[in-house]
């Protein structure tokens, strides 16, 4: 055998063991959680860009993890939405790309953007769940989640809150007179009225929960180091209702990268899971006080797993390979993070 064989060979070797030792951690993980979930955003293209090897390894994971749901953070069929609810884009984007048996259940997704620049109401219609009961989309719903096995859940009242909101309409940029672009705002207006009404409903959920874990969902990023960056009217009007209420994670799309922040003043992490289809739109530079634990301009989505003091968040790449996980622990709200890479 000679040189170049060989070294392919152990290439090969190499990466199936690497896979095999993947595949054997999470197997492992799934025993030690009671509640699995993938989120992914930015996907809806035709399966074009990857998005259906994304959807494969999305399959792989949710497989061994048993996951109990999937979160979609929006932009969720480009690169204009839904034209009505009949649009055959829903089978073409959805539908025929997630096909594992381990990806057939609920789908719980927020809008994003290009969402609004197509028919908005479509996507939250009825007719869709007829076409594939799995789809779950509403401007803004509350969900809990129960952390406790079976034989506990008489005595036990430990669970996670995940409260889906609606982050385009904060965006100013879209309001504007001179928008080139199309946006269905039907349902919407007054703006001001409907953005301070969605506002006050976030804070009340959150000062209400009893939740061990308070996790918020939108669209938009609230702080990334991506394309986009920060989005300024989340930061100014979003953010502290994040940090007044103690909410463990903010999740979002918007940037098609995989990112992990940490706010400088909480133990509030910003999960970007943008990387669902195209991607590569190039990262800001780093520094010292971003507190970025982890970024990576590249198609993926996230894992998590969560407990009643310990969550785990991995991000996987188009491979599915485990590129970064961190744990997160919370006894009495005293958060700590372990991170590390995984080759």
């Amino acid at each position: 055998m000679d040189t170049v064989n060989t070294l392919a060979l152990g290439f090969g070797l190499g990466c199936t063991l690497a896979w095999l030792l993947s595949l054997q951690k999470l197997q492992q993980r799934e025993h030690l959680f009671p509640l699995h979930f993938l989120v992914v955003g930015d996907w809806g293209r035709d399966g074009l860009y990857n998005q259906t090897t994304v959807g494969l390894q999305m399959g792989h994971v949710a497989a061994n993890l048993k996951i109990s749901f999937v979160i979609s953070t929006g932009d969720n069929f480009y690169s204009a939405g839904l034209a009505g609810v009949d649009d055959i884009r829903f089978t073409t984007s959805f539908t025929n790309i997630y096909t594992a048996q381990s990806l057939q259940t609920r789908w719980y997704t927020v809008l994003g953007n290009h969402d609004y620049m197509g028919d908005v109401l479509s996507q939250m219609d009825p007719h869709l769940r007829s076409r594939d009961p799995r789809w779950i989309c509403q401007r803004e719903y509350h969900l809990q989640y129960s952390l406790c096995e079976d034989y506990y859940k008489d005595s036990c009242n430990s669970h996670v809150d995940f409260l889906f909101i609606d982050t385009t309409p904060f965006v100013d940029e879209y309001w504007e007179e001179n928008q080139t672009k199309n946006f269905d705002w039907r349902g919407l207006l007054p703006r001001e009225e409907q953005l301070n009404a969605q506002l006050q409903r976030l804070q009340l959920k959150l000062e209400t929960s009893s939740a061990q874990w308070k996790i918020v969902i939108g669209h938009h990023t609230v702080r990334s180091i991506g394309y986009h960056g920060d989005t300024v009217e989340l930061v100014e009007k979003i953010l502290p209702i994040l940090e007044k209420n103690k909410v463990d994670l903010y999740l979002n799309g918007h940037d098609h990268s995989l990112q992990l922040i940490k706010h400088e003043n909480s133990n509030l992490h910003f999960v970007t899971s943008g990387g669902g289809s195209k991607a590569w739109d190039g990262l800001r530079p780093r520094s010292g006080e971003d507190n970025v634990l982890f970024a990576y301009d590249g198609q993926g989505f996230a894992a998590i797993s969560v407990g009643p003091k310990e969550l785990i968040l991995s991000f996987h790449d188009v491979l599915g390979d485990s590129i970064y996980s961190t744990h997160l622990y919370k006894p009495k709200y005293i958060t700590e993070s372990k991170s590390f890479n995984m080759s």
